[in-house]
């Protein structure tokens, strides 16, 4: 993993999320306290236990979340991509990350430190709002996933992962997969064997119809939406 100053090339702040709400100074000051870090796939990007100063916002690439059983055995949570940001809630409250950051393939990262992010928030009303929001909305999905991995069945995993990734309100929507099936299936906390057992019915079931590698092609979402409430 490698670092250095973020040079002028870099976009700035401006193009994600919550940052796009500060104004032109403050993001220049954020900007150019932070780090760019460059991570090849498999790469620990952040330690479990470790107590991060800075939040991490993924500029292209993926990371992968991860918990840590005593035995050694990993647990996918999350998949973070572009865009997105991780250990905000560690930063922001000075303890230690409760999950190890891997690089799913090579990617590119900002390091921000949560010093001058706590400042942007006290000075700027609307960005410490949708920050607040942005958290409340981690904290929300991962509640949904523990209910996915807790409560439901197989089946109900897997069509409840590919409803939402339709528009609401359609019968018919092409979607694509962001991960292989092997990490999908990780993050339903299925095998991969369940996980395509599963797809596999459903595509015989005349619900979904596969589309090139990552792609596919949800015929009655409406049927996948009850396969995934019952």
């Amino acid at each position: 993993m490698t670092r250095a100053k973020i040079p002028t090339s870099i976009p700035s702040l401006n193009e994600i999320a919550p940052f796009d709400l500060l104004g032109e100074e403050r993001l220049h000051r954020l900007v150019s306290a932070s780090r760019l870090v460059r991570a090849e796939r498999g790469e620990i990007v952040l330690q479990a236990q470790d107590v991060p100063s800075c939040m991490h916002v993924v500029l292209d690439g993926e990371v992968k979340c991860l918990l840590l059983a005593p035995s050694g055995s990993e647990k996918l949570i999350r998949i973070v991509g572009a865009g997105d940001i991780f250990a905000e809630e560690a930063a922001l409250l000075g303890r230690p990350a409760m999950a190890m950051a891997q690089a799913g393939r090579n990617t590119r990262l900002l390091q921000i430190p949560v010093a001058l992010v706590r400042e942007a928030m006290a000075a700027e009303p609307a960005f410490a709002e949708a920050m607040t929001t942005r958290l409340a909305a981690a904290s929300y999905e991962m509640m949904m996933h523990m209910q996915l991995c807790i409560q439901l069945s197989s089946t109900q995993r897997v069509a409840q992962y590919l409803t939402q990734l339709a528009p609401q309100g359609v019968e018919h929507a092409e979607i694509h997969l962001a991960a292989d099936k092997q990490t999908i299936a990780a993050q339903l906390n299925l095998t991969p064997e369940t996980f395509s057992r599963v797809l596999s019915r459903f595509v015989r079931d005349g619900l979904v119809r596969p589309q090139g590698r990552r792609g596919l092609v949800l015929d009655k979402v409406s049927q996948l939406r009850r396969a995934a409430s019952h």
